[in-house]
């Protein structure tokens, strides 16, 4: 192995790690309903409180949720495996080494979403989907990249087509917006597809937030100006009402959605310098071979002569 190939594998290695953190789903149990009380610090004095209140909280989410989803206790659902098994068939060859966890992360995650009895698919989601596609795998081959999406959208049971035309309806809708316009949108003032989508989010109680969400909604922030940051995904986040989490560990409140950008955030910048030794290694690589020919040819030449 060259040096360039070790390096690339090193730098590989360490962006697929933040990327499977950031796109791995949170743990088996998202496929259950769940308590949404979290452990207590015995050594806090107000962990005690605040655990009792979110269990009251969470009681009567649970109650919610298994009054509406109760009938589905004990139904079969699609394991992650058969969503990777109809992938493999559809591609049919080997993914290139650097992208397959990220490929392997974005698929068990939508998977998981889309196999739960809360998810709906809406616009934002969609373009969520091909927003980190389009970003992680810039570096393939036109036809490379076209082949894979086709295949990660049909192990997802979706028309990559279709994907690809919400994706592109969320853009043109975003394009020439600020930041006033879509909280106008997620406060109800926008009869739009898309804005009906964003003010869903805010007032369907039953609204299930996923990781795909809010990927759309960070690429969403960059076409209207606004910077993927802490500060700015806590307004965001504020603006949704997302529900705050408070960390046993730090004791910091913060919504789901902006761990993701940081997460996310975190992977691209990482995912990016892969890219770039990825390209530098492909360049070496069809240099050499056109040297190769271009010496074979000559070779032949002469034997000619």
């Amino acid at each position: 192995m060259t040096f360039a190939k070790t390096a690339l594998a090193a730098v590989a290695g360490a962006a697929l790690m933040a990327h499977a953190d950031a796109f791995a789903p949170a743990s088996a149990a998202g496929l259950q309903l769940r308590s949404g009380a979290s452990a207590s610090i015995s050594s806090r004095p107000t962990a005690a409180p605040r655990a009792a209140s979110r269990s009251v909280v969470a009681g009567a989410v649970m109650g919610d949720l298994a009054e509406k989803y109760g009938h589905l206790r004990g139904a079969e659902v699609e394991t992650c495996g058969s969503a990777v098994q109809r992938f493999y068939q559809l591609f049919g060859k080997p993914v290139p080494f650097v992208f397959r966890s990220a490929t392997n992360e974005i698929l068990y995650m939508s998977h998981l979403d889309t196999v739960s009895a809360q998810w709906r698919k809406d616009l934002i989601w969609t373009f969520g989907v091909y927003s980190t596609f389009d970003l992680f795998f810039q570096a393939l081959d036109e036809k490379v990249r076209a082949s894979l999406f086709s295949a990660l959208m049909g192990a997802l049971k979706q028309d990559p087509d279709a994907v690809k035309s919400d994706a592109a309806s969320v853009l043109e809708w975003a394009t020439g917006k600020t930041e006033a316009d879509v909280v106008n949108a997620i406060n109800g003032g926008d009869d739009s597809e898309v804005g009906k989508a964003l003010a869903n989010a805010k007032n369907d109680k039953a609204f299930f937030y996923t990781r795909n969400f809010g990927a759309g909604l960070i690429k969403l922030m960059q076409v209207v100006g606004v910077e993927p940051n802490a500060e700015n995904s806590k307004r965001w986040a504020g603006v949704f009402g997302f529900r705050s989490n408070v960390s046993a560990v730090t004791d910091i409140s913060s919504a789901k959605f902006e761990t993701d950008v940081g997460t996310f955030l975190s992977s691209v910048e990482k995912m990016q310098e892969v890219m770039q030794l990825y390209a530098d290694v492909e360049a070496r690589e069809k240099k050499k071979v056109a040297e190769r020919l271009a010496e074979q040819a000559a070779l032949a030449a002469e034997a000619i002569n």
